[in-house]
């Protein structure tokens, strides 16, 4: 195939487009990102690429096009992450060419997610973990993975009748801090607070913060705020469900449990 024809150079642009974008919308950081897709154009004998990666989108020239990608949501799935950085491996050995990278990328694409149940399963471990970890006892223990398990059903939910992160994260926090509550009523000599913030530790943005702090370092001020911003606004999120809980729970029972 003939690399150096205007249309062959748009696809190919089109193609690291297109998979930066896969990347940054899975959990790929913005300078593996735009790194990679610097390679990736070289492989591909684009001539003048250029490109600048945010959190929330993808800015990039060449001599035959521009282009530009919004990504408005990140999700976490490593998989399609590394067969992403795969492909650029053999796209820089000259092991596939530019249909084959098509083909490849349309698969990595169709990649299925977790299974609902197991990422139920993973948030109730990781609450009842966290819950024994910041001092809590069995009951406190299952009162996390009970209401772990309730936040995970809420998030995917929110997430498929596609309701806003801010709400979906407020509702999640009020109804993991009212299991824990409703708990505290069946077991009396429950200490809620530890079942709470063990249940509401799977929902705060350690993700965001740690690569927010990673772009800052690595002199990307402006993709450092935007996710330091957005771990901000998630810890807002998470403080109000909770008032939100308590302030109901004081209004029903007349007393904080």
């Amino acid at each position: 195939m003939d690399m150096n024809t205007p249309e062959t150079q748009r696809r190919a642009m089109r193609l690291v487009m297109d998979a930066g974008k896969l990347l940054l919308e899975n959990g790929g950081e913005v300078f593996r990102v735009q790194q990679t897709m610097q390679f990736m154009a070289e492989s591909l004998n684009i001539e003048g690429f250029n490109t600048y990666v945010v959190t929330n989108g993808i800015f990039a020239s060449a001599n035959a096009c521009n282009e530009v990608r919004h990504i408005p949501s990140v999700s976490i799935h490593l998989a399609r992450v590394e067969a992403v950085n795969e492909l650029s491996r053999e796209l820089a050995a000259g092991a596939i060419d530019l249909e084959g990278a098509e083909a490849r990328l349309d698969k990595i694409r169709s990649l299925p997610a977790c299974r609902p149940a197991m990422l139920i399963g993973a948030a109730a471990a990781g609450s009842a973990c966290f819950g024994y970890l910041f001092g809590g006892g069995l009951p406190e223990t299952l009162a996390a993975l009970a209401a772990g398990a309730v936040e995970s059903i809420l998030v995917q939910l929110c997430r498929r009748w596609h309701i806003s992160r801010i709400f979906s994260d407020i509702i999640s926090a009020a109804a993991g801090t009212a299991v824990a509550l409703l708990c505290r009523v069946l077991w009396p000599a429950l200490d809620v607070s530890t079942a709470a913030i063990g249940a509401l530790m799977v929902l705060t943005p350690g993700v965001s913060l740690a690569m927010g702090i990673r772009d800052i370092i690595n002199a990307d001020y402006l993709s450092g705020a935007i996710r330091l911003l957005d771990a901000v606004l998630v810890a807002g999120c998470l403080a109000g469900g909770v008032v939100l809980t308590y302030t109901a729970a004081l209004a029903i029972w007349g007393v904080a449990i």
